[in-house]
């Protein structure tokens, strides 16, 4: 189930942040990371995905000023559930009356991040421009999901 972020998830993101730092750079010690989360359960800029058993397994948090997914990431234990994919629609259906959307991911040469490219490019997105390094020294793209309707 796809629901919105509650304050009650905020240990649970600072858990998933541990899980994803080798391939995102530090995050769960770090104060504007632990105070972006709140700021984005607060202004209602992030959605979880919950199992049944009631464990959140796996987050998106949106940029609503610059249409773009901000973060995203599902448990290791939970992958392969198609919870990423969930995230994903939700993250576009939120975003996508609003332009063109984007999302920094990783450069196809990351081995350990062709499932994200992968999630990505089956939801339409295509690569814009590569974007560097981050954080964590994995290199990085940029990629636009460009608006359906352009009226």
């Amino acid at each position: 189930m796809i629901r919105l972020a509650a304050i009650k998830d905020y240990e649970a993101w600072i858990e998933l942040s541990k899980e994803v730092e080798s391939l995102f750079g530090p995050m769960a010690e770090v104060k504007e990371f632990q105070e972006g989360i709140k700021e984005c359960i607060k202004n209602k800029n992030a959605y979880c995905v919950e199992t049944q058993n009631h464990s959140v397994a796996g987050i998106v948090a949106l940029d609503r000023e610059k249409n773009e997914i901000a973060w995203l990431a599902v448990g290791k234990k939970f992958r392969g559930k198609k919870y990423g994919g969930d995230l994903l629609k939700k993250a576009i259906e939120e975003l996508q009356t609003n332009g063109d959307i984007y999302v920094q991911t990783f450069s196809p040469e990351e081995e350990e991040g062709k499932s994200a490219l992968s999630l990505y490019e089956k939801n339409g997105f295509e690569y814009l421009k590569k974007a560097g390094l981050n954080p964590a020294g994995v290199k990085t793209i940029i990629m636009i999901k460009k608006r359906e309707n352009n009226n």
